[in-house]
């Protein structure tokens, strides 16, 4: 789940508001004009014909586009699914595309059926069950029919967009009126370009659809039960999979948590302490133990004092050429340690491209210069671009947040509720004036009921710590009002992503319950890994590893790179 800050929509080509194959029948505009009991006929009748769809199952990896895999990474198969634009009137013909995705069991003759979603919201998630596949999680490949969607309104499925609004680059921090005004004038144009431009879809990209979506995808593919792994705001759309459809929740696992027994704004009123926490105490540390490497000071104050003065300096010129950039990219890095080393280079590199300057040494300093945008360029794609790209993930993302749940916030209360998140969390706390929710047009008739967890059967959820976009708080608040969860916590961890990504003991648990039913003890408690030592032989750029939480398609294109 990613701050407002990350959610910058793409530049270049704007995606279509709605992707082809939206079908208008005839049988939808008769069904708008006949009475109760027809309506429900035809209703009935309507999801009939979307359960009957067979689904046309091909590779989704092109041998020849990507050789030299292992043979299981093109087991992935791909297909379009048909669901109504609107589950409310499902008979009003209008259709819209989903691309789905299957991983089916090696071996079992009656596999379960797994449904996978990497939160976002809106991430694509049709390429999620490869990480199944490069995390080798075999014995969960063997019992596991693995399935992963691309929500609506996204990725390739039919896609909505806010007519390419862009993010506003000023400086948050800086609080005169005529510079608050006009970051609220931008929060609230977002709103109004995303209104205009993508209603006519947007409207029903919520999270009821979408679970509605899910469970059609269930229905065709034949099981009775779903089991779940969700990350981040994953885990809210599985929480309400399971309080919508409680008969067919199978062994549900949340990853790193969203405070689902919430709404959204109060969700995110917890970011700016969680991405403070982590930069404070995770990576400050980090690079202070490694100060003969990257010379930014030698303690976390020291390296705290260096950022900010860095930050002070930022100008049109510099390498990175704004300090909400500068922000944005090291606020990106929290998310998993082993994008430390990328960031404290381009830290470093950047404060030597300003001493260069400084004394003159103008070839030095564009030497560092060099440096520093290419880092820059490769933590925002692997570390944040890659998981929202394009118009059309980052307008679901407001869809879907904008829309679940109603917003309190006004005007005056973002300024001063920033102002105080600013203060004490200055990372991303400043920045959070920038919610475009707040002047969001929010459709009448979306109906979310609070999870409580009650029918619902036991949960796992999965927590590090120091998780900087779905901190901890939220995560012990939605256990505690969520009837039936089980916490697993993570100590020594800050990364936003747990299962798959090299922590032995979390992926034990994790399969044991998804494919025996076992929890683990109450209070339960797993190791973090350990930090990246950038000093040891044949270390890596962490920008050329795949990262949990990125998109496993590119981690495989960066994988066939280093075969090749």
């Amino acid at each position: 789940m990613l701050p407002r800050a990350f959610r910058r929509a793409g530049t270049g080509v704007l995606i279509s508001a709605v992707a082809g194959g939206v079908l208008l029948s005839a049988t939808g505009e008769a069904a708008a004009t006949a009475g109760p009991s027809s309506r429900k006929k035809a209703a009935a009748a309507a999801v009939d014909r979307y359960d009957a769809q067979k689904l046309r199952w091909r590779a989704c990896l092109d041998r020849d586009e990507m050789p030299g895999l292992p043979d299981d990474y093109y087991r992935l198969e791909c297909a379009t699914l048909l669901a109504p634009r609107d589950w409310n009137v499902p008979e009003g013909g209008v259709d819209i595309r989903l691309k789905v995705s299957r991983l089916k069991s090696t071996t079992a003759t009656k596999p379960g059926m797994l449904f996978t979603n990497p939160g976002g919201p809106g991430a694509d998630g049709a390429d999620l069950p490869l990480l199944m596949v490069s995390a080798r999680r075999k014995k969960l490949m063997a019992g596991q029919d693995i399935y992963g969607m691309d929500v609506r309104g996204g990725g390739g499925s039919s896609n909505i967009t806010c007519g390419g609004a862009q993010n506003l680059t000023a400086d948050p921090r800086l609080r005169s009126d005529a510079s608050v005004n006009l970051q609220l004038d931008a929060a609230e144009l977002t709103a109004r370009a995303c209104d205009v431009a993508g209603r006519e879809l947007s409207q029903y990209v919520t999270t009821p659809q979408t679970i509605q979506d899910v469970d059609l995808l269930r229905r065709i593919a034949g099981h009775d039960r779903v089991n779940w792994l969700g990350f981040s705001a994953g885990t809210w759309m599985g929480a309400h999979y399971a309080t919508r459809f409680p008969e067919h929740a199978g062994h549900l696992v949340f990853d790193s948590n969203v405070e689902f027994t919430s709404t959204w704004e109060n969700a995110f009123s917890r970011q700016p302490l969680g991405f403070q926490r982590r930069f404070e105490q995770d990576f400050a540390p980090w690079v202070a133990k490694y100060h003969s490497v990257y010379g930014l000071g030698s303690t976390p104050q020291a390296v705290i004092a260096s950022y900010e003065k860095l930050r002070a300096r930022m100008t049109p010129d510099a390498p990175v050429q704004d300090a909400v950039t500068l922000d944005d990219v090291i606020a990106g890095t929290m998310y998993a340690k082993v994008l430390f080393p990328d960031a404290a280079a381009s830290l470093a590199d950047l404060n030597g491209y300003l001493r260069a300057q400084g004394s003159g040494k103008f070839r030095t300093a564009d030497q560092y210069a060099a440096k520093v945008r290419k880092s820059v360029a490769l933590i925002q794609r692997d570390g944040m671009s890659n998981t929202f790209s394009g118009d059309a993930n980052s307008s679901v993302f407001l869809a879907v947040t904008c829309q679940d749940t109603p917003w309190n916030a006004s005007r005056g209360s973002l300024v001063k509720s920033s102002a105080e998140a600013g203060k004490n969390y200055p990372l991303i706390g400043w920045s959070t004036i920038d919610q475009p929710c707040a002047f969001w047009n929010r459709p009448a008739g979306v109906d979310l009921p609070t999870p409580t967890g009650h029918g619902v059967p036991p949960v796992l959820m999965v927590q590090s710590v120091n998780d900087p976009a779905t901190p901890i708080e939220g995560a012990r608040a939605a256990a505690a009002n969520f009837e039936g969860a089980r916490l697993l916590t993570v100590t020594g961890e800050g990364d936003h992503g747990l299962y798959a990504g090299g922590n032995s003991c979390v992926d034990k648990k994790v399969d044991d319950f998804i494919l025996n039913g076992k929890l683990p003890a109450a209070g339960a408690t797993c190791k973090g890994t350990a930090m990246p030592d950038p000093t040891a032989v044949g270390a890596m750029s962490a920008a050329r590893l795949p990262v949990r939480g990125t998109n496993p398609l590119l981690a495989l294109r960066q994988i066939s790179e280093l075969v090749h």
